[in-house]
Formats: C-alpha cells, structure tokens, sequence
C-alpha cells in the first residue's frame, strides 16, 4: 500500500488528524457498548480488514461501500471525501498546476494563471466534486435504509452527510470568516461588499447557482435533523453555525442581486420549497434547476431571499443553538450569529427608507 502522509484539517471547530492509509473500518457487527465482554471479542473477529484508503478508492471507483461496514465507519469515509476534494482544490490552487510542461522557453506572465483561483470553474475540479456528490449519495442510500428500519428515526450519522454538501457545494471558509469579521468589527459593514470573500460568495450565487441550491436544501435539512434528532453530539453547534450562515449568505447575496438586475423570470409551478422539511425528489431537482423562481422559505422565516429573511434567519440560528448547550461553542456561534443579525437589521433599516440607499456597487 502506498505510504499515505497524515492529513490536518478543521471541521466543526474542532481540528483532525486523520492518516486515512492505516486506519481500518470496523464492522456493524461489532458491539460498541459492551467492549469488555465476550461478545466483542467475537464480534471483532468479524471485522472487515479493509483500509480506509482501500474503502475510498472502492466508493469512488466501483460506486459501492464495503459490505457491513458501522456508522462510525461511515463517518471516517465521508471525513477522507473532505480530504481528497481538499487535496484537489490545493493542486489547482498551485500556479504551476495550470501550465503545460515543455521544452520551449516561456514568459512566466504568460504561462501561468495570475490571481485568485475561481475552483467551481475548471472542468477537472468539477468532475471531482460531481464524483465526490455521488459517494455521499451513496452513502446516503444506506442511510436511509437505515432510517427505514428504525421507522423513521434518523441516526447522527444522517448529520454529517447533510453538513458534507455544506462542507463541499459551499465556499464556507469565506462565509465564515466574512460573518466573524463582521461580527467582531474587523470589517465595516459599510465596506463587506468590498471584500474577497463577498465577492467570492457573490460568484457561488450567481455562476455556481445549481450546487448553491442544492446546498441550501441540505442547510435546511440540518435545522430539521438538529431540531428532531438532536443527540448532543460535539458537531451539532458546528453543522447549525454552518448551516444558518449558508442559509443567510444565500438569502442576502441572492436578494442584492435581484435587487440590482433588471431581468425579470417567469414564475414557476411550484412556486416555493420548504427547506427545512422533507421533500420528494423531484420537487428538488425542479428546484435546483429552477430554484431562481421559487421561493425557499424556512419555518419561522418564510422566505430567505426577503428582506427580513436573511436576519430571521440568523435569529433562528440563535434559537436553535440556545437548544444546544452540552458544548461551550454554542454560546460563541450564538454571540456571532446575534450580532451578524444586528448588522443585517440596520442594513435594512436603511435599505427600506429609500432606493439605492446604501448606494453600493455589488459586481464583481
């Protein structure tokens, strides 16, 4: 097996080390309640010797899982998923990944990309993350065949498949790290729309619309399991933090631009979506092809692209962190979320008393 370097990432707040050559799945047979008895000696024999860098290349490759594999197993594949599109995004983000070797001698502003890297928009990297949305769909498969036998019940696992469309469809290091700023008063909100970071969430908008859809779809679903099914397990605080500040950056970008374009679509039959409820397939794929027309309202929001939505949406945010206070981070996502909601308030206040009242440009 080749020698597989150790991986360091931060998900949720928390960080992890993960060394996906010589970790080993464990078997749903295995009991994980009784580990001194002779049962799990027994049962431990029956775990499957498979790698999980041997399951990754099985799921990407031959679009199947290991047979009886655990939850927990589940978990560390959708982790290495992380991993690999990571390590995919880092390749393209390097100049010289863009450059075709040769022998002649070239100018090097010529040869090689200068700026920013837009991911969503080279082909290859596109393939990978469609790859990578087809092993979670896969997993989600023997998710919900779980689900079935347990009449409904959704497990924790069902959690992170949900947070992993947010974790790979989204441009969350730039949501969060715009939202904190704003919140700690590193930047103005006057001068947001400035930033690197809006105007990256401004191109997920508009030119990655259809994974931005989709995305929202699963930042739904997240309120909805968390609300229902919560455990209090250590990635709840972390998934609904990411959740609501998708479904905010969403619904604020999305109402900037409508409000700024001149276009003006015809309406669609269904005209909204309830993000946060269960949904039939085919009404979400009509809405990540169509979503533009269709309104995604949230409960106890209505719609996120209003001009309330995007501070009602924050507000809910606080509410359901409030829920969750087996962990200490609640109470920090809570102060964020309250005063990014604070912001979004006044920000309307002055857009409602007059056209254009903030005078702002948000193109690219």
């Amino acid at each position: 097996m080749p020698r597989q370097p150790y991986h360091r990432t931060k998900v949720f707040g928390m960080q992890i080390l993960l060394k996906i050559g010589i970790i080993y799945l464990t078997s749903s047979l295995v009991s994980i309640y009784t580990p001194c008895s002779q049962s799990f000696a027994n049962d431990l024999k029956a775990s499957t010797n498979i790698s999980l860098y041997t399951a990754v290349h099985m799921i990407y490759i031959e679009k199947k899982l290991v047979s009886e594999t655990s939850e927990f197993s589940h978990i560390l594949l959708i982790h290495a998923l992380y991993h690999r599109m990571w390590e995919v995004g880092e390749n393209f983000r390097r100049p010289l990944s863009f450059w075709n070797p040769t022998a002649k001698k070239q100018s090097l502003d010529s040869a090689i990309p200068s700026g920013s890297v837009w991911l969503p928009g080279i082909p290859s990297y596109s393939k990978w993350r469609n790859s990578a949305c087809d092993c979670l769909d896969i997993l989600h498969w023997a998710a919900n065949s779980t689900i079935a036998q347990a009449a409904g019940m959704e497990h924790p696992t069902v959690l992170h498949l949900h947070a992993s469309r947010l974790v790979l469809l989204t441009p969350f290091r730039e949501i969060r790290s715009l939202a904190t700023s704003l919140a700690q008063e590193k930047i103005r909100w006057g001068e947001h729309q400035r930033t690197i970071e809006w105007h990256y969430i401004e191109r997920w908008v508009k030119h990655d619309q259809y994974k931005a859809r989709l995305a929202i779809i699963h930042a739904g679903t997240t309120l909805w399991h968390v609300r229902r099914y919560s455990t209090n397990a250590f990635h709840e605080p972390g998934a609904v933090f990411l959740a609501v500040l998708t479904l905010w950056a969403y619904g604020y970008c999305n109402r900037q631009i409508m409000q700024y374009s001149n276009s003006h679509s015809e309406s669609s039959d269904p005209s909204l979506i309830h993000l946060d409820r269960p949904c039939d397939d085919e009404l979400v794929q009509l809405f990540v092809r169509q979503g533009q027309n269709m309104e995604g309202n949230v409960s106890g929001v209505g719609d996120i692209c209003s001009s309330n939505g995007p501070e009602k949406v924050l507000r809910l945010g606080c509410e359901t962190l409030s829920g969750l206070t087996s962990w200490g981070i609640s109470k920090r996502f809570i102060t964020i979320l309250k005063s990014l909601a604070e912001l979004v308030s006044h920000d309307s206040v002055r857009a409602n008393s007059g056209p254009n009242a903030n005078g702002m440009d948000i193109g690219i």
